[in-house]
């Protein structure tokens, strides 16, 4: 794991930031502790366009809400392409989808993901500088309606889409994975949105 007093300078700034929004915050990554959490299924379960140029026959494995006090504040599908056999692997293509029902800053986005990435994932400060860059060059402020879709192709990055039309991507490889552990690692804030996007 990354060493807690080489980040604390560069995570200070960031959480102050999260502080100031708590909820909105929250909700990105799913902080909050929901009674009464249930699995719901989208209603449209038609894999994006952006994903054919990444495999045939998307399917989704899981889907979920993330909610909290009864508010919705996304839905999260995760696809996965009919050659992976529904199997879920980062050696594997897979896409993260999400649908928000609320605004939220691309500040919040990027210091919410650099945090929950930095306490995941093993990494250095100086990646965890470069994963910074890269987020505030690539996140833009989302309203409700909006789709975010990531997709990781592996050993070759992440590539990142709004509403069918591409943010940007990046070749590193150990980004793309420390990023989309913040849903579907073990140590995922929200074990109930884990589970439900990896059909368990």
């Amino acid at each position: 794991m990354i060493d807690a007093l080489n980040l604390m300078a560069t995570s200070t700034r960031h959480s102050t930031a999260v502080r100031r929004r708590p909820l909105v915050v929250a909700s990105l990554i799913g902080v909050l502790s929901v009674p009464g959490w249930t699995q719901e299924q989208l209603p449209a379960s038609r894999a994006p366009a952006a994903l054919n140029a990444y495999g045939a026959n998307w399917l989704p494995k899981g889907s979920g809400p993330l909610k909290f006090f009864g508010f919705k504040a996304y839905d999260a599908t995760l696809w996965l392409p009919g050659a992976s056999g529904g199997d879920f692997s980062f050696s594997r293509a897979f896409a993260l989808e999400i649908l928000y029902n609320t605004s939220v800053k691309a500040s919040d986005i990027n210091n919410t993901s650099l945090i929950e990435m930095s306490r995941i994932s093993a990494a250095t400060p100086e990646q965890v500088k470069t994963w910074s860059d890269f987020m505030t060059g690539l996140f833009v402020d989302v309203k409700s309606g909006d789709r975010l879709l990531g997709v990781h192709v592996p050993g070759a990055g992440a590539r990142f889409f709004l509403n069918g039309k591409l943010l940007g991507e990046t070749a590193d490889a150990t980004f793309s994975e420390a990023f989309f552990k913040i849903w579907l690692d073990p140590k995922a804030r929200k074990p109930e949105l884990r589970s439900a996007l990896l059909g368990l």
